[in-house]
């Protein structure tokens, strides 16, 4: 097995590749959306665009967080060396999802076919049978991502997951990709949401064509499927499901909540000004990807001493990357903004430098709830944050009444420090470490990634 034979900083330099390449595909897409929908569409119908694309979003709960539990299941159990019950827990959530999958698309269709959609979003630029249409091949792109989630446990549980991000990378290039096409050649929504798909279907695919020659070992099929194994991890599984309900109110709730408050030019003014300040937050994101596997990994060998490494070193780097990263997009952002929407929005400062805070603030918890992530020991802190996102989404539609998109900021900012405030002592208690230690290692400059890279080096050489 990988795990076993391959030093883990090898892993490591490659997870750090695959990061780095997934990042910069993130950020091209983040920024040339804008400008794309912009030139082609337009402020107002973009803005329609997103408030409608964030439905169907709300279907990506729909798995019961079984995906990303089966993915760490599968990790632990090739950690302790136990292939058999990772094929077992790998088919029968395979199974499960077929079921769900069905389920959704039922649902979509009755929502989209029964609802009325276009009056409560107030559209006027997407008449009711293309809404209708949007939302089903948007729904059916949802479930085409369970199966990629489901296939890219098995290049975690084979310490394979650099691999795996690269051809997640690539399987977004093939969305956007897809979608801008459609669009430039003078699609609308309809056209768009199908690039979409299409893009979707080719990179899964891609993922069924590679799969085996990772796990040559992991089958398809009902043979060692249990109920057992369902009912086991639906625990874990529905507090997994917690964080894309949160996420999805983070994201597509605040859209519309920001919409049906201030209207769809402000969604885009919002939605814009967010994706530059999220910059920062790109490379701890690609880092939550890289620590989460090692981490279930450590804990199914019983190596309680790398978890802890992992826990500090990667709060260390963190802390030490988005802080540098948002002053300097303070100084640079009106102008990034105006280049890059070829001044079509203005920058909101006051909201700019709420949402700034907010992205420090975010990357110490993000990468601090991998420890209880990792180890599906997380309800408690997936209750939490579902509950605080919620309850943000409530904020902003009282707060962007009153003050604006500047209300929404101080919105985001309230959220992010309650989470610091109950992620932290989480994790610094399922890792054992004291605050103070965790305080001393945090503080210092990241000097142990420079011995990293000349390990790294090394190795290539």
């Amino acid at each position: 097995m990988n795990q076993g034979t391959q030093p883990i900083f090898d892993r490591l330099r490659k997870g750090l590749g695959a990061q780095g390449f997934s990042q910069a595909v993130i950020i091209f897409i983040r920024l040339a959306e804008v400008p794309l929908f912009l030139a082609f569409w337009g402020p107002d119908r973009y803005g329609e665009w997103l408030m409608v694309a964030s439905i169907p979003a709300y279907l990506a709960m729909a798995d019961g967080g079984f995906t990303s539990t089966t993915q760490r299941e599968m990790t632990m159990r090739m950690g302790a060396g136990d292939q058999q019950g990772a094929l077992a827990v790998f088919q029968s959530t395979w199974v499960l999802l077929l079921i769900v999958s069905v389920v959704v698309m039922a649902a979509a269709g009755l929502v989209a076919v029964t609802l009325p959609l276009d009056q409560w979003l107030s559209l006027k630029s997407m008449p009711r049978n293309t809404l209708t249409a949007v939302i089903l091949l948007l729904s059916t792109h949802v479930v085409m991502s369970f199966q990629g989630g489901l296939i890219y446990g098995a290049y975690c549980c084979e310490g394979r997951y650099a691999r795996g991000t690269f051809l997640i990378a690539v399987i977004y290039m093939l969305d956007f990709g897809c979608m801008a096409i459609a669009v430039m050649l003078g699609g609308g929504p309809v056209e768009a949401a199908l690039g979409f798909l299409v893009g979707r279907l080719i990179g899964l695919l891609l993922f069924l064509y590679d799969r085996p020659k990772v796990a040559p070992w992991l089958s398809y099929g009902r043979r060692h499927a249990s109920r057992n194994q369902v009912v086991r991890l639906f625990r874990p599984s529905l507090a997994s499901m917690a964080f894309p309900l949160g996420e999805v109110m983070n994201i597509q709730g605040l859209r519309i909540a920001i919409g049906m408050a201030l209207g769809p030019v402000a969604v885009t003014v919002f939605s814009s000004i967010r994706v530059l300040s999220r910059v920062a937050l790109n490379p701890i994101l690609r880092l939550t990807r890289l620590t989460e596997p090692e981490m279930a990994l450590a804990f199914g060998n019983g190596n309680h001493d790398l978890v802890r490494k992992l826990f500090t070193r990667s709060n260390q780097l963190t802390l030490w990357t988005v802080l540098p990263v948002c002053v300097v997009l303070w100084f640079v952002g009106e102008s990034l903004l105006a280049f890059w929407t070829h001044g079509r929005i203005t920058l909101n400062a006051p909201l700019y430098a709420l949402l700034l805070l907010a992205a420090v603030a975010n990357s110490l918890w993000l990468t601090a709830l991998m420890v209880a992530f990792s180890t599906n020991r997380h309800e408690g802190a997936a209750l939490f944050y579902a509950a605080t996102q919620c309850g943000t989404v409530l904020l902003v539609v009282l707060f962007a009444k009153q003050f604006g998109l500047t209300g929404v900021g101080w919105a985001l900012v309230a959220a992010e420090s309650m989470l610091i405030l109950w992620v932290i002592p989480q994790a610094l208690r399922l890792s054992a470490t004291s605050f103070g230690s965790w305080m001393r290692i945090v503080v210092r400059p990241p000097v142990f990634i420079f011995n990293f890279v000349t390990k790294s080096r090394s190795a290539r050489s």
